[in-house]
């Protein structure tokens, strides 16, 4: 990165104004073989959203872990739970567990100042230093996490399997979509590596809603109801906010509102796993409306 990037470029336009532009790195493709840009954006939102991903992939390149590098430190165990992951190849599972990595580690040195202030040879060398000196470790801390997840996904993937009776198929059909949402191809890094170790507790829930499910399925419609509600809120929310302007505050928000919306089901079918934070379907209804959804 040489020299130092601009906050923004000016230029005069046409009509005897000026017009604004705000360079970034940004990640083009995805995948093991996503690469980095320089472009100029028009909106700074915009650009301030793009920078991280962008210099999250420029560190990965630059100093990632070789897979086999990964791999190697896998116990037995791991690599079983590993390889029934929903992942195409273990090279892009490796390099998705790299990237959540590289964001905890980002996010730490930073310590809450903003990704674009990485503007110079001087404060990459600094943040690449950090993520070389920890990476591997921090490697190895989220595919432990991640061996847990994936154990508890296949546990409520073989009670979801056996469950035959047709009172319950609703209930089958919903946890399935869960299950879904939360464990995909590239998830870890869309999780992150601080909030991976939720998804188990997630899991969990799911698997004694079922149970309690088959005991009195009216019930779990009920309370199913009070989920649906809230959930159908928060998507209307998503997708209105995927058609407006670029705001990494409001996207950081309403991703906050995903997970209540998870901690949710935890309270109404789980309630003696805990949640971190109060949460009922007012408290979801009261976030999604300080957005203004």
């Amino acid at each position: 990165m040489p020299g130092a990037l601009p906050d923004v470029v000016e230029a005069p336009s046409a009509a005897g104004g000026v017009v604004r532009a705000y360079p970034t790195l940004v990640e083009e493709g995805t995948g093991p073989r996503a690469g980095v840009a320089l472009r100029v954006l028009a909106d700074a939102a915009a650009a301030e959203s793009a920078a991280r991903r962008g210099l999250r992939r420029l560190l990965l390149l630059d100093v990632g872990l070789a897979p086999p590098r990964v791999t190697s430190r896998w116990t037995g165990t791991q690599a079983l739970a590993l390889a029934a992951s929903p992942y195409a190849s273990t090279d892009a599972l490796v390099t998705d567990v790299q990237l959540a990595a590289v964001d905890r580690i980002m996010a730490r040195h930073l310590a809450g100042r903003p990704v674009r202030e990485v503007r110079d040879a001087a404060a990459y060398a600094a943040l690449r230093q950090a993520v070389r000196d920890t990476l591997e470790d921090d490697v190895h801390r989220v595919v432990a996490d991640l061996v847990a997840v994936l154990t508890a996904w296949r546990e409520l993937d073989a009670d979801v399997r056996g469950s035959a009776s047709l009172a319950l198929l609703a209930t089958a059909q919903d946890l399935r979509a869960q299950s879904a949402a939360l464990v995909h191809d590239g998830f870890v890094s869309e999780v992150g590596a601080d909030r991976l170790p939720q998804l188990v507790r997630y899991l969990r829930a799911a698997r004694h809603r079922l149970a309690k499910a088959a005991e009195n399925p009216q019930r779990d419609a009920d309370l199913a109801w009070q989920v649906q509600d809230v959930e159908d809120l928060y998507v209307a929310a998503r997708e209105r906010a995927r058609t407006a302007s670029p705001d990494p505050a409001r996207d950081a928000a309403l991703d906050d509102v995903r997970w209540l919306v998870e901690e949710l089901r935890v309270s109404l079918f789980a309630q003696q796993l805990g949640t971190p934070v109060p949460v009922s379907p007012t408290r979801i209804r009261k976030a999604l409306a300080a957005l203004g959804a």
